[in-house]
């Protein structure tokens, strides 16, 4: 293996990074005294990977197929992973993403045990019909479960008011009607696509030696038999919202509003994404984050309340910034939130304000990256996005309230924007 260091000063922390000879990317960072260790696996295969092709092959799957083969896989050969990991005394669990499929384990014993199954059962799963039939009960209720979240319902309204075509419209776990009608061959033909050496990541945090942990690893991943192509086939979306304006009625005690503001188009992976993330999300705290005059001002006229709250979430074919609350008065919510907003791109952040949130942002990436599982998720999150693990302090670093107000002015336009709407049910 060519083992190479990466090292973040600032953090006191020195990644390790090799490549298996079989194309698995494996990282490890060493944290001594600890006793706890993690192990996080995962690939760059999710949800809205539904439409591909292989080697020149049309394929189409049902939606929810990623989450029912991390279901699958959960099973095991003989014996349930839950189970395994169980009597050894380690946290499990996974989880399916738009983009992603990731599995993580957290032990403070047994860790090699522990890596063992983890590498096992994503790498030598048991998929069969009887097996796929029996576990879609057990989906279907978990999709209802879902549906009925308010939160849930809410976030997937706005993205059908945002996009019209693209597949973050559909729940990562698809509908009831979606897993009735999936079959274990559907199931073996995306594993056999997708859980490839070469797509898989390994992330690993601990009081551990790394040239130690590349050799054991290295023993214990699975070449691929033959090559494929997979190619995903994308969807060209409109470069506008597809609603300005979404509502839906639900047992909900009040109203709950979200706002989205959509980039016209993706920017790929890599730093372009990070830095999108960033100033987006450097912009929401000095506009209406909660020390911003402006939010004190809608607070102080009951524009807004505790619930308030923003976000970004994006990939390399979509981005959006988010803002959302409950309220009694959807209508004086987005009127106000508009308003604040356009009052910021008017007159710009101040530079005392951005160096409070930029030493914020710092210090809580910094603190939530002390415990192996922390530092082992981060890590892969990085991998699986194609960024550096760790880059985004230097982005922080660069950031200029220049920077952070084109981007506010390129995203926080009406015209980029959709409302969703959960209402409270008519008597």
């Amino acid at each position: 293996m060519n083992i190479q260091q990466l090292k973040a000063k600032r953090l006191g922390e020195t990644l390790w990074t090799a490549q298996s000879s079989s194309g698995v990317q494996i990282a490890v960072t060493p944290k001594k005294g600890f006793s706890s260790a993690a192990g996080h696996f995962g690939l760059r295969y999710g949800s809205t990977d539904t439409d591909f092709h292989v080697d020149g092959k049309t394929i189409r799957v049902p939606d929810g197929s990623a989450h029912f083969l991390e279901h699958k896989l959960f099973e095991g050969r003989e014996e349930k992973v839950f189970d395994r990991f169980g009597k050894l005394g380690a946290d499990f669990n996974g989880g399916t993403g738009f983009r992603s499929t990731t599995y993580w384990f957290v032990s403070a014993g047994h860790f090699e045990e522990c890596l063992d199954i983890l590498l096992d059962f994503v790498q030598r799963p048991l998929i069969t019909e009887e097996r796929v039939e029996k576990e879609k009960g057990i989906i279907e209720q978990e999709v209802r479960m879902y549906e009925d979240n308010p939160h849930f319902r809410g976030l997937f309204l706005l993205h059908r008011a945002l996009f019209q075509q693209h597949p973050i419209r559909i729940p990562p776990g698809g509908s009831v009607e979606a897993v009735q009608g999936t079959t274990a061959a559907q199931l073996q033909t995306c594993w056999d696509a997708f859980y490839r050496p070469e797509n898989l990541r390994l992330s690993l945090a601990g009081d551990l030696d790394p040239e130690k942990i590349f050799a054991y690893v290295e023993d214990r991943l699975i070449s691929s038999q033959n090559q494929i192509e997979v190619v995903r086939e994308l969807v060209q979306e409109p470069s506008t919202p597809h609603q300005a304006w979404a509502e839906e009625e639900f047992p909900v005690m009040r109203p709950q509003v979200r706002i989205g503001w959509r980039d016209k188009a993706g920017c790929g992976l890599g730093r372009p994404l990070l830095e999108r993330q960033v100033l987006t999300s450097l912009a929401l705290d000095l506009a209406l984050g909660d020390a911003a005059p402006l939010h004190q001002e809608l607070y102080e006229k009951e524009v807004v309340d505790e619930t308030f709250h923003t976000g970004f979430s994006g990939d390399s074919d979509y981005s959006y910034a988010l803002i959302g609350g409950q309220t009694d008065h959807p209508e004086s919510f987005v009127e106000g939130v508009r308003s604040a907003l356009a009052r910021f791109l008017e007159e710009g952040p101040r530079a005392q304000d951005l160096e409070r949130v930029r030493r914020s942002a710092w210090g809580n990436l910094v603190s939530g990256l002390q415990t192996p599982q922390a530092l082992a998720s981060s890590v892969l999150s990085a991998q699986l996005m194609e960024q550096r693990p760790f880059e985004v302090l230097d982005i922080l670093d660069s950031v200029t309230a220049g920077t952070i107000h084109s981007r506010a002015h390129e995203l926080f336009q009406d015209e980029h924007s959709s409302v969703a709407v959960l209402k409270p049910q008519s008597a």
